[in-house]
């Protein structure tokens, strides 16, 4: 079961835009049947994958009855929009939704490939139901507000969900997005957060690029926008991207374990 969920305890560090070049990647480049939930109420997942909708809102997957799976081909993406009934969830008993959420990706993920999950910038019932269902995570770091007391919080969260609730729970990584190469103090809290989590950090970052919103904004992945800026972009994501999918491999050896944060 491959299972991907991006989440940090922060907003604006890029989990939806990577949740939706990755859905992408994964259909356009690797042949897989993807599927993406969106449990933000931002909604900007949804946003983006609007013309893959399912018909189906994630707020139906902690519900009682039955799901229906949709019938992806290969090299297609089906999204389970998200929509403010969602932030009616953080107030329903975690014991009585939990559980029907898990099942509900459980059966999704026998009918895909993978199944990406963006989740909302706060720890709680939301963030909680999609670690518990989970394979791999994947944070997205955003140097300019980096912190390692943040990073430390995220990854106790993970392991501990780990521990209590999702022993095949791994984090896949953190990856470092929207770095700008001219910044100091960007440059020296990359330098901080690989040599305090050298463990757990992809040897690979993402840049601020102006080519990766542009293609969203049109509905399009960044490898597909037509300017010559794209390719540089391009070639972070995609680099970014195959490391994760090592990870994502049950025998990678490059797996990455862990029993709590230091």
């Amino acid at each position: 079961m491959q299972v991907l969920v991006f989440s940090n305890q922060k907003g604006g560090v890029g989990k939806s835009t990577l949740s939706v070049l990755l859905a992408h990647w994964l259909a356009e480049m690797n042949g897989a049947r993807v599927g993406v939930i969106d449990l933000d109420t931002q909604c900007n997942c949804s946003k983006f994958l609007h013309r893959f909708d399912s018909g189906m809102e994630a707020a139906a997957l902690f519900e009682s009855q039955p799901v229906r799976v949709p019938e992806v081909a290969a090299s297609s993406i089906a999204l389970f929009r998200g929509s403010k009934r969602l932030a009616d969830l953080e107030l329903a008993k975690p014991e009585a939704v939990i559980p029907l959420f898990r099942k509900h990706v459980a059966l999704l993920a026998q009918a895909f490939d993978y199944v990406v999950i963006d989740t909302p910038p706060a720890l709680g019932l939301r963030m909680s139901a999609a670690l518990i269902a989970a394979s791999r995570v994947v944070c997205p770091i955003e140097l300019e507000e980096y912190s390692i007391h943040g990073v430390t919080d995220m990854l106790n969260t993970i392991f501990g969900v780990q521990k209590r609730h999702n022993p095949q729970l791994q984090l896949a990584g953190l990856a470092a997005n929207r770095f700008n190469p001219h910044s100091v103090r960007q440059k020296a809290a990359l330098h901080d957060l690989v040599l305090h989590y050298s463990d757990f950090v992809l040897p690979a970052k993402i840049s601020t690029r102006s080519a990766i919103p542009e293609g969203l904004a049109a509905g399009v992945p960044v490898w597909q926008v037509a300017k010559s800026a794209a390719r540089e972009a391009s070639a972070e994501v995609l680099q970014v991207f195959a490391l994760l999918k090592q990870r994502m491999e049950p025998t990678a050896a490059t797996e990455v374990m862990g029993e709590g944060a230091s």
